[in-house]
């Protein structure tokens, strides 16, 4: 979604300043002058509250780009028009995100700074973004028109524990830092299975690893996390301290601060066995054979694996398959493949290998900064669904096959038994998936290409494969609520999808701690609480 205007400034800078509100977290006499002092800013360069209440929106974003440069002495700002904006503004995973412009860049280098920016963005009421490792495909997810991007990429400890248990990880990290960072000393954490992805986004939004059959998903393996909140408070968030926002924060988003360190819980890990297998359209049904038998008998017997299908069309080779093959010991060919084991394949990368070396190889060689779209669909499984959905696939597939660059996939993946189990942990998450319903398995579409030209056509596809198998599964009793937020598309309404009550407790949890609504409203950029899809509309 491009946010090509801003939050208006019709409530004025001094309504900002003294916000009156009933939260039991922010006082009601807040004011965010005072705070900014209480972060160690001089009083002399905090802006004007009578001089901000006569700017437009774009000149209270000079404003507030000018004041961090002043406080910062310009070490932590890059400002437009530099090598370095233009640097920062092209290395997005993808060109639509690339294309936004931001009025400045924020780099903080500790959470303190982070408190001060959201403090700026409030008093001038200059929106912001905040960027992790940038790995969304639609604009506006982690960058903002005309506003302050606030850029994690200093914050990059990996510490782990004296006694081993976690592990200390900054949200300027992406996956293959950490685990590179962990595998000297014989550990791991649950996270990505991308090397590029960023960590704050996938926790946030839920995050599925190799080990999520054992241990959960990345959010329900978070033991606490480190919170800069609207009122600029820094605050550690655990199942103890915080519990309703502990558990918001487990698939809530960004909705409700900014993440400056994740604690994470750590496992014992030396090398695993993993990698991909590539097969042929002639093999297709017994690929489908295999990833439904491990959904509904074999992960359950063997937590160590892990398993995703994708089908696919790359031009010169036509119709293929890949199989995405992990298990947590370094044992060739576990029994639970099995049925993949007997399926020929034409390529595969699977040995027992360190877990960075799986990630960097399921990556691929493509470059960053093609256009992108995600799109996904959660259904209960079946077997004659799996037909439907890959039949569905190629049958719509002539209508984008030349599109310059085009790149199109359509991947399941189970939501297994295991991984319900370990979503219960302390509490719970907000995803909402019933354990008693499962297993249930994601639909996740996605495609690069090159040519803005062909964006209509492309982003048409993806909605009629998506709304075709919605009402095939309704149709058959197989359909499911649940849009996982780090597959989802801008025209996708996730939080509704988390189910009413769940919803409800979302945007109950947002106003205490953030009753002037900072991380809605100044935040515009991504999945909002109650705003429904980010764009409604299809171009």
């Amino acid at each position: 979604m491009r946010f090509t205007q801003f939050v208006s400034l019709c409530a004025l800078a001094t309504e900002a300043l003294t916000l009156t509100t009933d939260s039991g977290f922010e006082p009601s006499n807040f004011n965010v002058t005072e705070a900014l002092i209480a972060n160690g800013v001089d009083p002399d360069f905090i802006p004007d509250a009578q001089a901000l209440s006569r700017r437009s929106s774009l000149g209270a974003c000079k404003v507030a780009c000018s004041s961090l440069k002043t406080i910062y002495g310009g070490e932590k700002l890059i400002a437009k028009g530099s090598t370095g904006y233009t640097n920062f503004t092209g290395a997005y995973w993808s060109a639509q995100q690339n294309s936004v412009r931001p009025s400045c860049v924020f780099t903080p280098t500790k959470s303190l700074d982070v408190s001060t920016a959201i403090l700026i963005s409030r008093l001038t009421q200059c929106p912001f973004a905040v960027k992790g490792g940038g790995h969304a495909a639609f604009a506006g997810s982690s960058s903002i028109e005309g506003g302050i991007t606030i850029a994690l990429q200093n914050l990059k400890q990996v510490k782990p524990s004296a006694d081993r248990k976690t592990v200390d990880v900054g949200p300027g990290n992406r996956w293959l830092d950490v685990y590179q960072a962990l595998e000297p000393h014989g550990l791991n954490v649950v996270g990505g299975r991308i090397f590029s992805v960023g960590v704050p986004g996938l926790i946030l939004g839920g995050g599925i690893s190799f080990f999520s059959n054992k241990h959960g998903w990345a959010c329900d393996n978070v033991e606490s996390y480190e919170v800069v909140t609207a009122s600029g408070k820094i605050i550690n968030v655990s199942y103890t301290s915080y519990p309703d926002l502990y558990w918001a924060l487990r698939g809530g988003g960004n909705n409700f601060g900014v993440v400056t360190n994740f604690k994470l819980d750590a496992y014992p890990l030396g090398l695993m066995w993993g990698g991909g297998r590539v097969y042929q359209n002639t093999s297709f049904a017994a690929v489908l054979d295999a990833i439904y038998k491990f959904a509904t008998v074999g992960s359950s017997t063997d937590l160590e694996a892990a398993q995703i299908v994708s089908f696919g069309y790359a031009p010169g080779f036509g119709q293929l398959a890949a199989a995405q093959l992990e298990y947590g010991k370094p044992i060739e060919n576990a029994s639970i493949f099995d049925d993949f084991n007997v399926i020929p394949y034409v390529q595969s990368t699977t040995g027992i290998q360190l877990q960075s070396n799986i990630t960097i190889t399921l990556n691929g060689d493509v470059p960053d900064g093609a256009r992108e779209t995600y799109w996904d669909v959660s259904f209960k499984v079946d077997r004659g669904l799996f037909t439907y959905l890959v039949n569905t696939f190629y049958e719509l597939l002539p209508d984008i096959v030349d599109a310059e660059g085009i790149m199109p996939t359509i991947s399941i993946q189970a939501i297994t038994e295991g991984q319900l189990t370990g979503m219960q942990k302390k509490g719970g998450n907000a995803l909402g998936l019933d354990p008693s319903g499962g297993p249930y398995f994601i639909m996740n579409m996605g495609s690069m290409w090159t040519n803005s030209a062909d964006d209509k056509r492309v982003l048409k596809f993806h909605s009629e494969v998506n709304k075709r198998v919605k009402a095939e599964a309704k149709k058959r009793g197989l359909d499911n609520d649940f849009i996982y937020q780090n597959y989802a598309s801008q025209f996708e309404d996730v939080f509704s999808s988390y189910g009413k009550s769940n919803q409800k407790k979302l945007v109950s949890i947002s106003k205490k701690y953030d009753p002037a609504q900072v991380f809605q409203k100044l935040q515009p950029g991504y999945f909002k609480l109650k705003g429904g899809a980010p764009n409604p509309n299809m171009p």
